[in-house]
C-alpha cells in the first residue's frame, strides 16, 4: 500500500510558525501524524473484504448487500466500463438517489481507475448537460430505471440493467494510485456556471482513516446515509463505513425529513454513527430522544452551527467545517452546552490539515486578528476541472509558508485556546439548505433573461437556518409588465437551469437598484429595504371557504409570503424539502389526521392537496364523483387481435426497397418525399385521395412545383400513386393492391393528417384516428413493417397549467397532459389518440419511431411556406395593424421544414432509434416565442410593432369579415378553459427536450436554421411579396 509522503510538508509548516500557535492546530502528537498512511479507498475496502466478506455492507428498506456481494456487483459495473474503454483519466456521470445502486456504481467506476461525478437526478436538464460537457463524459450510470434520458454525446445505462444482464464481460483489475482522481463535485461558480472540484484518492483515504479513528467507526458500527448525492458529505458517509468494515443503512423518505422518524430509524437499525445536515440538527437535538438509541456520535456540517443544548443527549455531537476543495472537512468541534457560553467555534484542524489565517497580502495574522481562512495539507483538491486560471487563483503556493494553500474566502480568527472562529463569507457565497452557492451565479442567470434589465440577489437571514432564504430584486425592461406574470416567468425559466435551492424564494420588482458611492450595487440598502417592507397579508378571498382557507394559512406560514393561488405548485412558489416537512407537521395538527411527507409530494398543487385533505377528513361521508370521459379518450384502444409478427429485419430500415408514404401532397409530405428519394433507392408508394392514378400524379407534380421541390425525371419513375382512402378498409386500395403493397413495403412514413384548428374532435376522428388504425393494420399485414409516425409538438398541449412543469422530455408520458387536452383543439385531441394507438401497437411488437414535428414555418433555402397556415395569416395581420398581442412565451415550435424532413430521413435509417420519440423543433436558445418572432419581423421591415393587450389586439379585427384571421376567429376568441382562448392558454408553455434528436443527429451535417437574416427574409418575401422594407424603392 502506498504511503503518502507528507513528512517534509508538515515539518515545513511547523518551522514557519510560532510554536505556541502551531500546537493548537494538531490534536495529536506530530510524530503520530507523520506516520499516517494515505491509501486508496479501494485498498481499504479490499482489506475489509478479505477480513469479513459475509458482513453486511449496505442495507435499504428493500434489500441488503454483503461486502462480497457489493464487490461482485461493482466488478460487473467495472467490466462494463472496461468494455467501453473507460479508465484512468475518464469521468463517469452517476445519476441517482441514495441507494445500493449508487454505491455499486461509485465502487465500479473507481475500480477502473476512473473518477465518478455524482449528479442528483432532480437537477435541471440544462445543468446536467453542462456537467456532462465539462467532464467530456461518454457514459451515464443511472440508479433509477426510469432515468434514461440521455445528455449530449452520452450513453445512458441503468445499474440494474448492468447487474441483471446475462452477458459475461471480462474484467481486468487495474492499479489505482493515490494521486488518481476519485470523484468530481460540481459547486456554484461566480461565472454563472458550476465548477467541478477534482478530488484524489489519497485525500479521501486519509480523511476516512482519521475520521474513523477519531469517531470510533469500526467493523461493528452501523452508519446512516443521509446526505444528498451531490453533497460531498455523501462521500464521507459511504467511504467511512466501507473502509471500516461497517454497515451503511439507507433511511426512507420520512426519516430523511422528519426528526422523530429519523430517531426512530436510528433505534430500529441500532445506528451508532450518523450525519445530519446543520439545518436539521436543531430539530433532532430538540426532539424527544427515544429509548433504545445506540448512537455514539452524531456529526453535522453544511452551515454555521448556532449554540445548542447537548447535555441531555446520550451521544456526542460534532460540528465539522470544510470547503469541497479541501476534501469534505478540515476542522471538527465537539459541541458543548450553550449554557457554558463559550465563543462560537468550528474547533481545531484535523490532524492532516493545517489552518492559516492570512491578511490581504497573505501574511499570517496573530491570535485574535480577523483574516482569510486558508487551508494546507494533503486534503487539497487537484483543482477545478478544465479551469486552470481559476485553479491558480484559488490554489496558490505560499513562498513564506512554503506550501500549497487553498484560499477559502471565509473570514475567521484564532481564539486564545487555539480553536478557530468562523466569521462568514468574504464574497457573495453563502449556504442555503446545506448547499454552498454564490449569489453572483444566480444574478448572472437572471441577467440572461431578455425581460430583465438588472438584478441583485441577497440572503435574508432572520436568525435561524431554516428561515434563511434567497431574495431577488429585479428591474424589468418593460415597466408595464405585470409583476405576477414576470415573477412566474422568472421562476419557470430559472428552474430549467438551476437546482431548486438556487431559485430565489422571493422576487421584488424595483424601478432601479440602489448604488453606493462607488457605483456598485448597495446590498446593505437592499437588506434594509427588505426589512422595511410591510408584511403582505394573505388574501383569503382567493380560496374556497373550508379546507382551501385552512391550507392557504399553512402555506402562508411555511412559505413566508402570500404569492400563491389555488393552481400553484408548492415547489414552484418557494417551497423546498424542508418546507414540505414543516408543512406535513402543520397539516397533521390542523386537519387532525396524519399527513406524511410523501402525501405532500404526491399532491404539490394547492387545489389538489386541498381536495385530497378534504376527502380524507370527510371519508366517511363523501363519495368521489365520477369523472366525465371525453370521446377522444375512449378511442385509445386497438382490436385485441391486432398483433405484429416477429422477424422484422434491420435492413428494412437501413436499405429499404419499397417505402409507403402517406400525406405526400402536404407541405411536410412533399418535402419528405423529396428527402426519401434523395437518401434512398427505394420505390415510394403514395396513397392519395384522387379520382384516378394519372390525376393523382398530376396533383403531386403541381404540389412539388408550388413549393419549389425539385424532383428529377428519374426519381418520378420511382414514385407510384394509388387512389386511396386511408380510413377505409384496406386503405381503400382494394384487396389485391393492399396485399401486394403489404408484401413488398419495408417501412411506412405516415405523414397524412387532417389539420383544422376550428373543427371538433368528431370531425378529425375519421381521417386521423381511423386512418392510423388502418395504417397499423397494414404494418402488420403479410410481414411486419416499421412505422415512422409524424406527430406534433402540440401533443403536450397547454398541459403546463396542470403539471406545473417547465420542461418536458421526449419520453414523458403524454397522459399527464390529458386534463389540458380535454379542453384543447380537436386536432390536438386526435394527435394524442394517434400517439396512444401507435404506442399500444409498439407494445405488441410494432417497430415504431415517433417524430413530433414543430410548426413547419418555411423552407430555409427557398422560403416557401403554406399560405393556408394560421401562423402566416397571423404575421400578416400583425403587420397590417402594426400591433402584436401581449402573449407571454407563447411558442408554436417554429421550425424549418427542411430540417425536419432531413432529420426524419436520417434518424429513421437507424434501428437503434426504434421505440424512441423525437421532438423536432428548435433548441431552447433559438426557440422564438410569438413576441420575439414578431419583433424580428418588425426589424426586418424597419418598423416597431406595438405590443398591446390581447383583448385590445383582438378588437382590432374581430368584427372585420375581410380580416385574414376572420375565418379562424373561434380559435382566437372562443373560451376553451377558464374563460381563455386557446392562444392565451398556450402562454408560458413548456420547454421541449430534444435529447434523442440531438443524439441521433450527431455526426451528421443536419442543423436547424434560425429565423434571422436571410432565412427570415426569404420567408417574409414568400409570405407577403407585396410588403417592402422601409427605404426600399
Amino acid at each position: 500500500m502506498k504511503k503518502y509522503n507528507n513528512c517534509h510538508f508538515l515539518q515545513l509548516l511547523i518551522s514557519t510558525n510560532e510554536e505556541k500557535i502551531a500546537s493548537h492546530f494538531f490534536a495529536r502528537p506530530l510524530s503520530e501524524v507523520l506516520d499516517m498512511q494515505a491509501d486508496t479507498v479501494l485498498d481499504l475496502f479490499a482489506d475489509r473484504l478479505a477480513k469479513n466478506a459475509t458482513a453486511l455492507a449496505v442495507v435499504t428498506e428493500a434489500e441488503c448487500l454483503t461486502y462480497a456481494e457489493l464487490d461482485y456487483k461493482s466488478s460487473k459495473v467495472a467490466a462494463f466500463l472496461q468494455s467501453r474503454t473507460i479508465g484512468r483519466g475518464d469521468y463517469v456521470l452517476v445519476q441517482g438517489e441514495r441507494s445500493i445502486e449508487l454505491i455499486v456504481a461509485f465502487l465500479g467506476v473507481i475500480k477502473r481507475g476512473a473518477a465518478f461525478v455524482p449528479m442528483d437526478r432532480q437537477l435541471p436538464y440544462n445543468r446536467k448537460a453542462y456537467i456532462a460537457r465539462q467532464c467530456a463524459a461518454s457514459i451515464i450510470l443511472s440508479t433509477q430505471r426510469h432515468d434514461v434520458e440521455p445528455l449530449p454525446a452520452t450513453e445512458v445505462i441503468t445499474v440494474s440493467e448492468l447487474l441483471n444482464s446475462s452477458q459475461v464481460l471480462s474484467y481486468q483489475p487495474v492499479g489505482v494510485r493515490g494521486d488518481d482522481a476519485i470523484y468530481v463535485i460540481f459547486t456554484s461558480g461566480t461565472t454563472g456556471e458550476p465548477k467541478g472540484v477534482v478530488i484524489e484518492h489519497h485525500s479521501v483515504a486519509q480523511l476516512m482513516m482519521q475520521h474513523n479513528r477519531d469517531l470510533g467507526v469500526t467493523s461493528s458500527s452501523r452508519c446512516s446515509f443521509m446526505a444528498a448525492v451531490g453533497f460531498d458529505l455523501c462521500q464521507l458517509e459511504i467511504w467511512s463505513a466501507l473502509t471500516a468494515g461497517a454497515c451503511l443503512y439507507v433511511p426512507g423518505q420520512d426519516a430523511l425529513l422528519n426528526s422523530d422518524d429519523y430517531l426512530s430509524f436510528c433505534v430500529a437499525k441500532q445506528i451508532t454513527h450518523g450525519f445530519v445536515p446543520t439545518l436539521r440538527i436543531y430539530d433532532v437535538l430538540n426532539a424527544r430522544q427515544p429509548q433504545g438509541l445506540a448512537l455514539s456520535c452524531l456529526y453535522t456540517c453544511g452551515e454555521k452551527l448556532h449554540p445548542v443544548e447537548v447535555d441531555h443527549l446520550p451521544y456526542r455531537v460534532f460540528d465539522c467545517y470544510g470547503p469541497t476543495e479541501t476534501t469534505i472537512y478540515v476542522t471538527r468541534n465537539e459541541v458543548q452546552s450553550k449554557r457554558l457560553q463559550r465563543p462560537a467555534s468550528i474547533g481545531y484542524a484535523i490532524d492532516h490539515c493545517r489552518i492559516h489565517i492570512l491578511d490581504e497580502h497573505l501574511n499570517e495574522l496573530v491570535v485574535g486578528e480577523v483574516g482569510e481562512l486558508c487551508i494546507a495539507g494533503p486534503g487539497l483538491a487537484r483543482g477545478y476541472l478544465g479551469a486552470p486560471e481559476l485553479t491558480a487563483q484559488r490554489f496558490i503556493y505560499s513562498p513564506t509558508l512554503k506550501c500549497r494553500l487553498y484560499r477559502s474566502a471565509d473570514q475567521a480568527r484564532v481564539l486564545a485556546d487555539g480553536r478557530i472562529q468562523f466569521l462568514g463569507r468574504m464574497d457573495g457565497q453563502t449556504k442555503i439548505r446545506g448547499y454552498r452557492i454564490e449569489t453572483g451565479e444566480i444574478e448572472t442567470r437572471l441577467l440572461k433573461e431578455p425581460s430583465i434589465n438588472s438584478a441583485a440577489v441577497v440572503v435574508q437571514d432572520t436568525g435561524t437556518q431554516a428561515q434563511k432564504r434567497l431574495v431577488a430584486f429585479v428591474v424589468p425592461r418593460n415597466r408595464q409588465v405585470h409583476s405576477g406574470r414576470l415573477v412566474a416567468e422568472l421562476r419557470r425559466s430559472l428552474a430549467m437551469d438551476l437546482p431548486d435551492y438556487m431559485v430565489p424564494e422571493l422576487f421584488h420588482r424595483l424601478d432601479r437598484l440602489p448604488a453606493n458611492a462607488n457605483g456598485k450595487i448597495d446590498r446593505p440598502a437592499l437588506l434594509t429595504l427588505l426589512q422595511a417592507m410591510p408584511t403582505v397579508a394573505l388574501d383569503i378571498q382567493r380560496f374556497t371557504p373550508g379546507p382551501q382557507v385552512t391550507l392557504a394559512r399553512a402555506w402562508f406560514e411555511v412559505l413566508g409570503h402570500a404569492d400563491f393561488g389555488p393552481q400553484d405548485n408548492f415547489l414552484k412558489v418557494g417551497g423546498h424539502s424542508l418546507g414540505v416537512a414543516g408543512l406535513a407537521e402543520k397539516l397533521s395538527v390542523q386537519f387532525n389526521i396524519h399527513v406524511a411527507v410523501r402525501d405532500i409530494y404526491e399532491h404539490l398543487v394547492f387545489e389538489d392537496l386541498a381536495a385530497t385533505l378534504h376527502r380524507r377528513t370527510q371519508s366517511l361521508h363523501g363519495e368521489k364523483g365520477a369523472e366525465r370521459v371525453h370521446a377522444f379518450e375512449a378511442d385509445g384502444a386497438l382490436p385485441l387481435d391486432m398483433c405484429f409478427a416477429p422477424g422484422f429485419e434491420s435492413m428494412q430500415l437501413k436499405s429499404p426497397e419499397h417505402t409507403l408514404l402517406t400525406g405526400a401532397t402536404g407541405f411536410v409530405g412533399i418535402h419528405l418525399l423529396h428527402q426519401l428519394l434523395t437518401t434512398s433507392i427505394a420505390h415510394i408508394h403514395c396513397p392519395m385521395r384522387c379520382d384516378n392514378t394519372p390525376a393523382g400524379l398530376v396533383r403531386l407534380q403541381q404540389v412539388s412545383e408550388r413549393y419549389q421541390v425539385p424532383i428529377s425525371e428519374s426519381d418520378w419513375k420511382r414514385i407510384h400513386v394509388y387512389v386511396s382512402d386511408l380510413a377505409a378498409e384496406q386503405l381503400g386500395l382494394g384487396k389485391e393492391v393492399f396485399t401486394h403493397l403489404a408484401r413488398c413495403v419495408d417501412v411506412v412514413y405516415h405523414s397524412a393528417s387532417a389539420v383544422n384548428f376550428i373543427m371538433p374532435y368528431s370531425y378529425m376522428r375519421r381521417d386521423n384516428v381511423e386512418g392510423l388504425k388502418q395504417i397499423l393494420h397494414f404494418c402488420g399485414a403479410q410481414k411486419t413493417k416499421a412505422l415512422m409516425l409524424m406527430s406534433t409538438i402540440s401533443i403536450y398541449s397547454w398541459g403546463h397549467r396542470f403539471t406545473h412543469k417547465s420542461h418536458v422530455y421526449e419520453q414523458d408520458d403524454i397522459d399527464e397532459n390529458v386534463p389540458a387536452i380535454r379542453d384543447d383543439l380537436g386536432y390536438v385531441q386526435s394527435k394524442w389518440v394517434m400517439e396512444k394507438l401507435a404506442d399500444l401497437a409498439a407494445s405488441r411488437g410494432l417497430p415504431l419511431m415517433t417524430f413530433r414535428l414543430g410548426y413547419a414555418t418555411c423552407h430555409s433555402v427557398t422560403g416557401e411556406c403554406a399560405h393556408y397556415q394560421w401562423w402566416g395569416r397571423f404575421i400578416r395581420t400583425c403587420l397590417a395593424y402594426g400591433a402584436v398581442p401581449d402573449l407571454e412565451r407563447m411558442r408554436e415550435g417554429l421550425t424549418t421544414v427542411d430540417f425536419m424532413v432531413e432529420a426524419v430521413a436520417h434518424i429513421s435509417r437507424d434501428p437503434q432509434a426504434l421505440g424512441l420519440k423525437f421532438n423536432l423543433c428548435q433548441p431552447e436558445s433559438t426557440n422564438l416565442d410569438l413576441k420575439a418572432f414578431c419583433e424580428r419581423v418588425g426589424e426586418h421591415y424597419g418598423r416597431t410593432l406595438s405590443v398591446v393587450l390581447y383583448k385590445n389586439w383582438l378588437a382590432l379585427w374581430e368584427h372585420n369579415p375581410e380580416a385574414l384571421l376572420y375565418p379562424l376567429l373561434g380559435m382566437f376568441k372562443d373560451p376553451m378553459h377558464a374563460d381563455q382562448s386557446i392562444l392565451e392558454l398556450y402562454q408560458e408553455n413548456y420547454s421541449w427536450d430534444r435529447s434523442n434528436t440531438v443524439r441521433f443527429l450527431e455526426g451528421s451535417s443536419i442543423r436547424e436554421a434560425q429565423f434571422s437574416g436571410e432565412v427570415l427574409a426569404r420567408y417574409l418575401d414568400k409570405l407577403d411579396p407585396n410588403s417592402s422594407r422601409q427605404g426600399d424603392s
